[in-house]
């Protein structure tokens, strides 16, 4: 019987041995720096029905190149319009008068004689003879032309007015008569010419830029490792929720790049979570966990020495080592870390 005993405290204590390891995953060209067997209570009684262990893993890959491939059409679309308009106006304008002597008749000049009257006038002998003539004359002529092609419009147009006056005037009187004459030419000539200019062009403008990375890209994970009860079914969604210093952070489950299997009596979850988490989870004062389940939530407090294993962890994979002061923690022991360092 205590055989028995004895096999089973070794088999639970073995299945909860916290080791790191590091290996490198050909298909997905990743490598894997991870936590094992972390128990959030640093120790492990034989009786204890669930225990809850919360790793550290980090996936390292070197990123492919990135392309950014951009084809941008461009339209240039321009309307010119161009009008001209011309307006001329030309009037011609002649007076003329004219004055003429006329000869008394042969009849006038014997009656005249006979009479015995020489100083008779020639008003008197000649009845008044005036004429008026007048006339005034209005020509338009309009000429529209339409001309068009593909990206040009030329549309032009001809308007002429001419406007002719006539007057003229006769007067004779006695042995006078005086003619005078009026002609005036007023000639209005329009011309428009409008021009449409229509440019469109169409032209593609590809930027193919290919930058390669000059740094590894790391996905860190918290890896939690229970082993549940019979009715445990995890909730879907943020299931894992941690008090760090008394700030909340939750993360929902999510599957890393590199293969992985399941310790014998575990169920195993990633929660893919910043950097910067993992860090202040090995610097805190406190912090504590809770995982929900469907109908029961396992809730726990990290103890000194989870954290101090997960500073390890940090310390040994994740970067350079830098001179930090250790945590102050009410609940442990006093005195330096091994390493005397703190992840940052």
């Amino acid at each position: 019987m205590n055989r028995i005993f004895l096999l089973c405290c070794a088999a639970v204590f073995a299945g909860c041995a916290t080791g790191n390891h590091s290996r490198y995953d050909e298909f997905e060209k990743v490598k894997v720096d991870q936590m094992v067997g972390n128990n959030v209570h640093g120790s492990v009684t034989v009786f204890e029905k669930t225990i809850v262990c919360l790793n550290a893993m980090r996936e390292t890959r070197w990123p492919g190149p990135i392309t950014n491939q951009v084809v941008t059409y461009a339209t240039n679309y321009v309307v010119s319009s161009v009008t001209n308009l011309t307006v001329n106006t030309s009037a011609n304008q002649q007076v003329a008068s004219a004055t003429n002597a006329v000869a008394l008749p042969p009849t006038a000049l014997v009656a005249a004689a006979v009479a015995g009257e020489t100083n008779q006038s020639a008003a008197n002998l000649n009845a008044p003879n005036n004429s008026t003539a007048s006339g005034e004359t209005i020509s338009t002529t309009s000429n529209q032309s339409e001309a068009a092609s593909p990206n040009q419009k030329v549309t032009s147009g001809t308007v002429q007015t001419v406007r002719m006056l006539n007057n003229q005037i006769t007067v004779t009187t006695n042995n006078f008569s005086i003619t005078s004459g009026t002609n005036q030419i007023i000639t209005s000539e329009t011309n428009c010419v409008i021009t449409t200019f229509t440019n469109q062009s169409v032209f593609p403008v590809t930027n193919l830029t290919v930058v390669s990375p000059d740094q590894p890209q790391a996905d860190y994970y918290l890896l939690t490792e229970i082993t549940p009860p019979p009715e445990f079914a995890l909730q879907p969604g943020e299931s894992l929720v941690l008090l760090i210093d008394g700030t909340r952070h939750a993360f929902a489950p999510a599957a890393p790049r590199s293969a992985w299997t399941t310790r014998r009596g575990f169920v195993t979850t990633f929660y893919k979570v910043p950097a910067d988490v993992l860090v202040e989870v090995a610097n805190a004062d406190e912090v504590k966990l809770r995982i929900k389940g469907s109908n029961v939530t396992i809730e726990r407090q990290l103890s000194r020495s989870c954290r101090q294993n997960l500073r390890e962890f940090l310390l040994d994979y994740f970067g350079p080592d830098r001179a930090i002061s250790q945590p102050i923690n009410t609940h442990s022991r006093t005195g330096p870390s091994p390493h005397g360092q703190q992840p940052t």
